[in-house]
């Protein structure tokens, strides 16, 4: 009787090996600011271009819920929510300035061919978060809204101010602060990945929930940056946006590299996701 063929994990879990993640100390978030400074610095015009372009998307899809009060906040929070997809240029430029390859606004357009089934599914993924978001809001804002402001900013004020709306108040924190978790869990690194290197879409999530898992600290000062800086951008009318995301854009692709490596630790199968 022949003994049975030992079937490879690599084989078996039909996935290449999940990358290592690094551990990298709580100030890692501050060099990471100053490389994608550095970078935004290297061709400004380029890294421009994208902030003036996400810009106006943001200023289009806020000037379309401008009189929809179940949907301006959370049009807010949805455009965050998209942002990483909106990125991939800039993070191929990062990655052809540490290459020391030619980078061109052109070649950054061209991000996207080098893995294209995955940043598609990444973005159709960012679309849903964005969507399911909208949905959520209006569901929260139709249970607990019972003020008569229809104008989007004196709803926010009333529901801040007024105490009957501390629920309401509680509930869509919590509920924004949850997705906005996962979703930064999800694609801190993810996006990044999938510019930079062949991998599948479940590949570059679970790599980034273990960089976030191994580095629970260091990306909650990452994500809480993040948050301030792109507050400041809402807070100048997202002119300030135009600087601010292409600086988070090359920053965020240096955080990839500074937390994942090019070697492998675990399978992607199921049931063995975790990176020691």
């Amino acid at each position: 009787m022949n003994d049975p063929v030992a079937i490879p994990p690599e084989s078996s879990a039909g996935r290449a090996p999940l990358p290592k993640v690094r551990r990298v100390g709580f100030s890692a978030p501050l060099r990471w600011l100053g490389q994608g400074w550095r970078d935004l610095r290297r061709q400004a015009a380029v890294s421009l271009f994208y902030g003036v372009a996400i810009a106006v998307g943001g200023a289009v899809i806020l000037g379309l819920t401008a009189n929809l009060p179940y949907l301006f906040a959370a049009a807010i929070t949805g455009f965050l929510l998209v942002a990483p997809m909106l990125a991939a240029g800039l993070y191929e430029l990062s990655r052809r300035y540490l290459a020391n390859e030619p980078a061109t606004l052109e070649d950054s357009m061209l991000a996207w061919k080098r893995n294209p089934s995955a940043l598609i599914s990444f973005g159709l993924m960012s679309i849903l978060a964005g969507t399911a978001w909208q949905l959520v809001s209006v569901v929260i804002v139709a249970l607990f809204y019972k003020g008569s402001a229809m104008v989007p900013m004196d709803m926010m004020v009333e529901v801040v101010l007024n105490p009957q709306h501390y629920l309401m108040f509680f509930v869509y924190l919590s509920a924004g602060a949850v997705l906005a978790a996962l979703v930064f869990a999800l694609s801190v690194v993810s996006m990044p990945m999938l510019v930079d290197r062949q991998c599948d879409l479940l590949c570059a999530l679970v790599t980034s929930v273990n960089a976030v898992a191994e580095n629970p600290l260091p990306l909650a000062l990452w994500a809480l940056i993040i948050m301030l800086l792109c507050a400041l951008g809402f807070a100048t009318a997202l002119v300030g946006m135009i600087v601010v995301l292409p600086w988070l854009g090359h920053a965020s692709f240096h955080a990839y590299k500074d937390l994942v490596e090019n070697g492998v630790a675990v399978e992607a199968g199921a049931g063995s996701i975790g990176v020691k």
